[in-house]
């Protein structure tokens, strides 16, 4: 029950870097991939390498600037560059490319929020926020303004203007998953967990790809005392992400809790099928076992944790 709790309590405080991490802003929630950096204390396995999402980005990139020789004016060119720049992580040649956008189409609200959103993420939120001003100004209802106002807003810890950010966001674009998402995030930071289920139960109907927030999803029913939700929210992540060996250690926590000995044996033994260096499985199970008065099968579970804890192993 103890690494429940702890589990749990690792999981819910709500960090900027949830925020700062969060994709989609000024691009199309289709085009958004879950971001795993997003699920604390998560390990995400089975990611793409990142050397062919780079090689995807280079030829992209090559191809934009072949365009460009041949119309050296085109503001759309310029700013599917500053995406591709930003996906790079090199946010520089991103700004410089949105600024370029902006220079040929003023009125070109996707590369102001372009600028805003590097901005952002290069820590110079007040510039950011004219950025997206600017946007508002000339489309008023462009929801990937509000959304970015929202992050800059998180960033600057002005969490109930961040609120207003994404709710406004979400009413113009009800399907902007991000939105949802960090919405979600900040309702838990006010222990509105009702309200947080609500936004990632409607954020999953939208992108039932983005893992993260069934994670998170799962957590809040916990706190909601609805433990077999959350296992049915995980259990419905493993049909999208079967090799997240988290999902399996966070049901089989949950049946502890609930005192199903089995079922929580069988999901914490599949955590460690999936991933053998989940070190804290090992003493979940021998409590499960001492629970249970198999002390031999406790002892073996004990060494083990013992032996790969270690920082020698």
């Amino acid at each position: 029950m103890v690494h429940f709790r702890k589990y749990i309590l690792s999981l819910l405080p709500v960090i900027t870097f949830l925020f700062c991490c969060s994709l989609g802003c000024g691009k199309k929630e289709s085009d958004t991939q879950p971001e795993t950096q997003h699920a604390a204390s998560i390990r995400f396995e089975g990611e793409v390498p990142a050397v062919h999402k780079k090689t995807m980005a280079d030829e992209e990139i090559e191809r934009n600037k072949r365009l460009l020789e041949a119309n050296p004016n085109d503001a759309v060119v310029y700013y599917n560059l500053g995406l591709l720049y930003d996906e790079k992580g090199m946010l520089d040649e991103s700004l410089a490319a949105y600024k370029k956008a902006s220079e040929l189409n003023p009125s070109m609200v996707e590369a102001l929020v372009g600028q805003g959103n590097i901005l952002n993420k290069k820590g110079k939120s007040d510039e950011a926020i004219s950025f997206f001003k600017k946007a508002l100004d000339i489309n008023s209802h462009y929801a990937e303004a509000h959304e970015g106002l929202g992050l800059v807003y998180v960033h600057k810890k002005q969490e109930e203007d961040a609120i207003k950010s994404f709710s406004k966001a979400i009413d113009l674009n009800p399907g902007l998953v991000n939105s949802r998402y960090n919405l979600g995030i900040l309702y838990t930071k006010k222990a509105q967990f009702n309200d947080a289920v609500a936004e990632w139960t409607k954020a999953i109907e939208i992108n039932p790809q983005k893992i993260e927030i069934y994670y998170n999803l799962g957590i809040a029913y916990t706190k909601l005392g609805k433990m077999d939700d959350a296992i049915s929210v995980w259990q419905k992540a493993l049909t999208v992400r079967p090799d997240m060996a988290d999902f399996h250690y966070a049901i089989g926590l949950v049946y502890k809790e609930k005192g199903d000995f089995n079922n929580a044996e069988s999901s914490l033994k599949k955590a460690l099928e999936v991933n053998p260096d989940m070190v804290d499985v090992h003493k979940v199970l021998e409590e499960l076992y001492r629970s249970k008065g198999m002390l031999g099968d406790a002892d073996r579970e004990a060494e083990l944790y013992k032996s790969r804890s270690s920082p020698h192993h």
